[in-house]
């Protein structure tokens, strides 16, 4: 019996390695199929083949290879990642994956993984040519962070020689086009992207790039030919289309854009709605409510798909105060809806209403469900990223935003929001980066190049931003929130004779708005330029006009104030309250002249005259507040907040004040709830994350209260603020990491010399790195900012510290 089991175990074994055998030569039949397909042009069969093989050896490397290279060839280049990083998971030192995945890595902008993999490669086989074109973009990378000329013109050196070897290299002509433009040669770069438009006629962003250096070489014609080029060319991305019009509106030619428009219309399949849909946004920007409604309702009528117009007819009812009947006109739509795309964009909108009336939770629950019926719905993962970056999970979010730019690579809105998390994870290069992207996705639109431009400006990168500026008004010369951070930025590089042609420019558009501009950018420049007595002179003239605008006279008086004439700002602001005796500004006006002039019981008797009128105008009650503070009545001070929330509770201005008396007062836990609300109400307000970070780790030892102010301060590994580098690298030493807390904690204490609190922290590093001496130093300081009456904790630490470390060194 033992011996027929033993026989039967023995074959069982034998049937399964034969088994085996015939698993692996059917997995190589079909690689072998594959690669007879793949011989023939037949990629999609090819692939077939080769998801054959996984299924029977998931261990392939040559079909995993294969895979990933026919993939890239297919245009399906998220798909081709995926095999090639599976294929170095097998096999690490597989050259070309590596290769691959850097080159791929770099077209995505996704520099870590251009670092990781490039770096990879060059240990692998650094005088490859392939690996030294890498190692060019990678050194070219860094000076261009670093600002570093010379290297990124040794870079720009080396991959030139590079493109007479390898002319077909799309780094080498992407890093050449990029340094030309950088350095303004025009002419060079127009060649490099016509290389690349020719050789990726796909890729929206060289044809971006290729439109901006047209309009720099002053070549309109050529311009608006490639515009009309790339709306062919993309018929399905609104983008493009938008750019077209704005550029012809940018020549105030609306008759050109709609008439576009209307061509569109008429060419379009009857299937397509999406050129109607673009007529119907047109006419409501441009043609007013009525147009564009009565284009709807024709729209409505007789589309054979009316559902869009039906979300957008939506839209104008609940922004037009109808907020139940748009909700409840899209419900109705979704009770008897089939499941599908079109559904998910009525949810989606429907969320976005219900966000803005406050559903929050029905406004997730929609998102989610759409979501689950279609994870890569762009929209839904939009609005989804948006919450998980509030939520502090800027890791999830550029999960969910690489899946939805995987569908759209050029949504604007999604770049954005990738720059968005970035700059909350603290990387603040990439969030650059994606910055950048989105201004080419959206062909220069204003929002998307002053959103870059102004993280540009706050690096004090002036000249990028200017030229990232201009080419937002080359195809929108009369936008006034461009010209005005044009104008802004030529008084930070006191360039006064192009702020005059700004202010020119303002001057010319009959807006209010724009005259408004003009004027406070002139006052600002006069002042910066010639002094405060030519632009209080300006001002004079603009306020003894006989259609003198109310603005201007109050310019004037702070222009007094500002030169201590309080007597002469004092008379203004009582002529200027007298002839506006109706007016509640006025008697602003002369509340705050009299609280500048000193007058302080007038001020306050002002402020509780109109607190009393206005009881909902949260400045004015803090104002009052601050005017008791100055007259040393503290506790009516903190009385004049305490009223003001009772009739103003949710007023972010008023927690805020009353947070500071709190922790003056000690009330630390009460302090933090507050902060905790404040920035819950909006988590991307700097000053309270700052507060609520430093409060969380300077008053609660818990590990999770300690890892929520790391979430919280992530963000700010490279914003310049002392006190923001402060909360920054006492968090670090809080968590452990004294090596990189130090740096951040000696600037912090340089930038703040008399706040002790910022010089212990900086002690309290030091002494965890064990540089006893220096510690000792710092201790000293501590301890004489504070002086002998200060005893609170850290003064404390720092007394008994400083005793010990003395001691210590005796004993030594």
């Amino acid at each position: 019996m033992a011996h027929f089991i033993r026989l039967l175990g023995a074959m069982f074994l034998v049937t399964l390695l034969v088994a085996c055998d015939t698993a692996e030569e059917r997995a190589e039949g079909h690689y072998q199929n594959a690669l007879s397909l793949a011989e023939d042009g037949d990629i999609d069969r090819a692939i077939v083949e080769l998801r054959n093989v996984f299924e029977l050896d998931g261990t392939h490397l040559e079909a995993r290879q294969l895979i990933a290279e026919l993939l890239y060839e297919s245009g399906d280049i998220p798909s081709s990642y995926g095999q090639y990083l599976r294929l170095v998971e097998q096999s690490p030192d597989n050259l070309d994956a590596r290769l691959a995945l850097a080159e791929m890595a770099f077209q995505s902008t996704n520099w870590d993984e251009l670092e990781r993999h490039g770096a990879h490669a060059e240990g692998l086989a650094p005088d490859d040519p392939r690996v030294q074109i890498i190692s060019t973009v990678r050194d070219y990378r860094k000076a261009v962070i670093d600002e570093d000329q010379d290297a990124m013109r040794a870079a720009v050196d080396a991959s030139i020689a590079s493109t007479e070897e390898f002319p077909e290299n799309v780094l080498l002509r992407e890093l050449n086009a990029d340094y030309f433009i950088r350095t303004n040669q025009f002419t060079q770069a127009r060649g490099e992207l016509e290389k690349l438009t020719a050789e990726y006629p796909q890729n929206k962003r060289y044809w971006g790039q290729r439109l901006q250096i047209l309009l720099q070489l002053g070549d309109e014609e050529g311009a608006e030919a490639q515009l009309v080029e790339m709306v062919d060319r993309f018929p399905d991305d609104i983008e493009q289309k938008t750019t077209l019009v704005r550029y012809y509106l940018s020549r105030d030619d609306d008759e050109s854009a709609e008439a576009f428009l209307r061509k569109l219309v008429t060419e379009a399949d009857p299937e397509n709605n999406a050129p109607r849909l673009d007529l119907v946004r047109f006419l409501l920007d441009r043609r007013g409510t009525q147009a564009g409604i009565a284009e709807l309702e024709d729209a409505i009528e007789n589309e054979a798909n009316a559902l869009p117009f039906v979300i957008i007819k939506a839209g104008i009812d609940f922004a037009t105060d109808d907020q139940e009947g748009a909700i409840a006109s899209l419900e109705a739509i979704l009770e008897t809806a089939e499941p599908g795309e079109d559904t998910n964009s009525v949810k989606v909108t429907l969320a976005r209403m219900l966000l803005a009336s406050g559903n929050e939770v029905g406004a997730r629950s929609l998102v989610e469900t759409v979501l689950t019926e279609e994870p890569g719905n762009v929209e839904a993962a939009k609005m989804n990223a948006r919450w998980l970056i509030d939520a502090d999970d800027p890791d999830g979010a550029i999960s969910l935003l690489r899946e939805a730019l995987d569908k759209n690579a050029d949504d604007p809105q999604a770049l954005t929001l990738m720059a968005e998390a970035n700059s909350r994870k603290g990387s603040t290069n990439l969030a650059r980066d994606f910055l950048a992207l989105a201004v080419e996705a959206s062909g220069n639109a204003p929002g998307e190049t002053m959103r870059y431009a102004r993280q540009l400006i706050s690096e004090e990168r002036y000249l990028p931003a200017e030229d990232l500026l201009l080419d937002a008004l080359r195809l929108a010369p009369n936008n006034i929130d461009l010209l005005e951070m044009t104008g802004d930025l030529y008084l930070l590089m006191e360039d006064f004779g192009r702020v005059s042609q700004v202010v020119q420019t303002l001057q010319r558009i009959e807006d209010p708005r724009a005259q408004e501009k003009a004027t406070s950018l002139e006052l600002r420049r006069l002042e910066q330029q010639s002094g405060t007595d030519e632009a209080i002179a300006f001002l004079e003239t603009l306020a003894g006009q006989e259609d003198a605008s109310f603005g201007a006279q109050v310019a004037l008086i702070r222009a007094r104030l500002s030169t201590q004439d309080f007597e002469e700002a004092l008379a203004l602001a009582e002529t200027l309250s007298a002839e506006n005796p109706d007016n509640p500004t006025s008697k602003l006006v002369l509340a705050a002249t009299a609280s500048t002039a000193g007058d302080l019981d007038r001020a306050a008797e002002l402020y509780r005259t109109i607190v009393d009128e206005l009881p909902l105008e949260t400045g004015v009650w803090l104002e009052l507040s601050r005017i008791k503070f100055r007259q040393g009545d503290r506790e009516g001070s903190i009385a004049v907040i305490d009223e003001a929330l009772a009739l103003n509770p949710e007023d972010g201005r008023l927690l805020w004040a009353q947070a500071s008396y709190l922790e003056q007062q000690g009330d630390y836990e009460g302090a933090i709830a507050i902060y905790d609300q404040l920035y819950a109400d909006d988590t991307g307000n700097i000053l309270v994350a700052n507060n609520l970070a430093s409060m969380l780790t300077t008053y609660r030892d818990d590990p999770e209260s300690i890892e929520r102010a790391w979430n919280i301060a992530r963000r700010f590994r490279d914003n310049p603020s002392p006190a923001v580098k402060d909360t920054y690298g006492w968090i670090a030493h809080r968590r452990g990491d004294s090596a990189e807390a130090v740096d951040y904690l000696r600037d912090a204490a340089a930038g703040l010399p008399d706040d002790a609190v910022v010089q212990f922290h900086f002690a309290e590093a030091l002494f965890a790195l064990d540089r006893k001496e220096q510690a000792l130093e710092q201790y000293r300081k501590v301890i004489e900012i504070a002086g002998v009456t200060d005893t609170r904790p850290q003064i404390d630490r720092a007394r008994a510290q400083l005793t010990a470390i003395e001691e210590a060194l005796a004993a030594e």
